[in-house]
């Protein structure tokens, strides 16, 4: 990665806090850090990423060679029965586990594909994911561009009253400054905004922002939301206007 590049969004693989197993985006580049073994992919390159299950094939063999074998000597008596019956139950749990199977990302570029061993698919990878998605150069004419943008709501005295320099101040006692991506907006109006006035939209481009910015289901409603964390740099802001 070039140490002019900055990332702007990121998401741990499997545990909070796991740098090994990490994903990262840069304005340029999508970064995966897997089993701390870094690939660097430019973003022009990136056709998809797509979540996708695996089925485990040495188990499904290793099982399927099991229980027929252990089976039969079990049912002829070949072998003494307490260890054919241990071998029996794990060659069925190994064709379980195999067909179970997993899930993997796979990073699809134009002529092949990366594929990446999942844990579990969490909400916070699936955000990400489709966040990223919509960020591909591939796919600019194909999305709505006010997808690849956040949203903050607020009123035309708190905009004044925030409004320091070159930054819009988070207000105390909040830890952030609460977003929206365009689909929640109504629902942020509805549930937030009723019957106030003088309010304000700012769109924000979410890779210009200096903060982090994370995206998360803090009231557990089953949706994340963006929160951007620090005091906003006003050249992130794309538009205000009022609503």
């Amino acid at each position: 990665m070039s140490t002019a590049e900055t990332v702007k969004a990121f998401c741990y693989l499997e545990r909070i806090n796991d740098e090994r197993n990490k994903i990262s985006l840069t304005e340029e580049s999508l970064i995966i850090n897997y089993r701390n073994r870094p690939e660097r992919f430019d973003l022009t390159q990136v056709k998809n990423l797509i979540f996708e299950p695996k089925k485990a094939m040495l188990y499904v063999i290793g099982g399927g060679i099991t229980v027929p074998f252990t089976a039969l000597a079990f049912y002829r008596d070949f072998l003494d029965p307490w260890p054919t019956l241990f071998l029996l139950l794990g060659g069925v749990f190994a064709l379980y586990h195999g067909w179970r199977g997993y899930q993997v990302l796979s990073v699809q570029l134009f002529g092949v594909t990366r594929d990446y061993k999942l844990r579990e698919v969490s909400s916070n990878i699936r955000a990400f994911v489709d966040f990223t998605i919509n960020l591909l150069p591939t796919n600019q004419p194909l999305t709505d561009q006010r997808e690849h943008m956040i949203y903050h709501i607020t009123d035309l005295n708190t905009w004044k009253k925030y409004q320091s320099g070159s930054h819009y101040r988070i207000k105390k006692p909040d830890r952030f400054i609460h977003a929206s991506r365009y689909r929640q907006l109504d629902q942020t109006l509805k549930k937030h905004f009723s019957g106030k006035s003088q309010l304000l939209l700012l769109t924000i481009d979410p890779l210009k922002v200096d903060p982090e910015v994370r995206f998360e289901d803090l009231l557990e409603e089953g949706q994340l939301f963006p929160h951007i964390y620090g005091d906003l740099n006003l050249d992130a802001v794309v538009k205000v206007e009022e609503i």
